[in-house]
C-alpha cells in the first residue's frame, strides 16, 4: 500500500514560518527597553501561530487522503474476492 506522503515545502514553510515568530519574540525579550521594537510580539505570536495552523492542516490532509488510500484498498480486495 502506497501511503501519501506531505509536501516537503509545506513543511519546511511551516517550521520557518514558527522559527521565525521564535526569533521575534527572543528578540522582543532580550531588547525589552526599546519601545521601537514592542510591534515584535504581535508579529511573532501571529508569525508562530500561522507556522502551526499551516503544520495542522498538512497533517490532516495526509491523515485524511491515507485513510482513503486504506480504504480504496480494502473495498478492492473485497471485490477480489467476490
Amino acid at each position: 500500500m502506497k501511503k501519501f506522503r506531505p509536501s516537503n515545502r509545506a513543511i519546511t514553510i511551516g517550521i520557518s514560518l514558527m522559527v521565525a515568530g521564535l526569533l521575534c519574540w527572543i528578540v522582543m525579550s532580550l531588547i525589552y527597553t526599546n519601545v521601537k521594537l514592542v510591534f515584535l510580539a504581535p508579529l511573532g505570536l501571529l508569525l508562530l501561530c500561522l507556522g502551526g495552523l499551516e503544520l495542522t492542516i498538512v497533517a490532516f490532509i495526509t491523515m485524511h487522503k491515507n485513510e482513503q488510500i486504506k480504504l480504496m484498498d480494502k473495498s478492492s480486495a473485497s471485490n477480489k474476492q467476490k
